[in-house]
């Protein structure tokens, strides 16, 4: 009974230790409590296979990897949810790698593999906290800005908004086209790829304004 004890509560400690940095990363959607559950889960996973191998000894052939094997696949629908997609924008992927790494942690843990899911935990936990700064440094300044333009239309109309924007250097990373009898609205939202001087983002402003159908742009 101790030793199930000790090895569940390694895996809810150190799948801990990663889900609080998921939770004071922006309060990710799979935050503290998701991967505490998932590590435990995948802990006394591990510890059925161990005891059906000492329960079923001899009057069953039993497979101590097959139950972790159902879990490493199985655990790819939660990661699933924690990705986001906005546009043509992409988010919540470092997060479902952090649930899929938990749970292979709280395996570790249930096999008594103690030394390697501390190391891992260790490992996972510095790549979340500081290769996010690392990779920042090597992002330019175009993500830096944000730019929304609101264009109205009717349907009859054939307007190529999106490649007009491109000519001046922005890009479109997101789009929203809602319509209400015959009028269509669309909103793009956008990054600047450059860094401009007030002067200079006064001068793309106005070349957006001067776009058929645009009604609206937001810094």
């Amino acid at each position: 009974m101790l030793m199930i004890a000790t090895r569940l509560l390694a895996a809810c400690v150190l799948g801990g230790i990663i889900g609080f940095e998921r939770e004071l990363s922006n309060h990710k959607p799979a935050g503290f409590r998701t991967h505490i559950l998932v590590s435990l889960g995948s802990c006394l996973v591990m510890l059925i296979s161990q005891f059906a191998i000492t329960a079923f000894q001899g009057s069953a052939n039993i497979d101590p990897t097959r139950l972790g094997a159902q879990v490493v696949s199985g655990i790819g629908f939660l990661g699933a949810g924690a990705i986001i997609r906005h546009g043509v924008s992409v988010k919540g992927i470092t997060t479902a790698a952090s649930i899929w790494a938990v749970a292979c942690l709280g395996l570790a843990c249930g096999a008594g593999f103690y030394a390697a899911a501390v190391l891992a935990t260790l490992l996972v936990w510095a790549v979340l906290m500081y290769l996010k700064a690392f990779e920042m440094k090597f992002q330019t300044k175009e993500h830096l800005m944000n730019i929304t333009v609101e264009v109205q239309y009717t349907s009859s109309e054939d307007l190529s908004v999106e490649q007009a924007l491109k000519d001046l250097g922005l890009d479109v990373r997101s789009m929203d086209v809602t319509k209400t009898d015959n009028i269509i609205l669309q909103r793009l939202t956008c990054k600047q790829k450059k860094s401009a001087s007030p002067t200079g983002m006064e001068d793309i402003v106005r070349k957006i304004m001067h776009i058929k159908g645009v009604v609206r742009v937001t810094l």
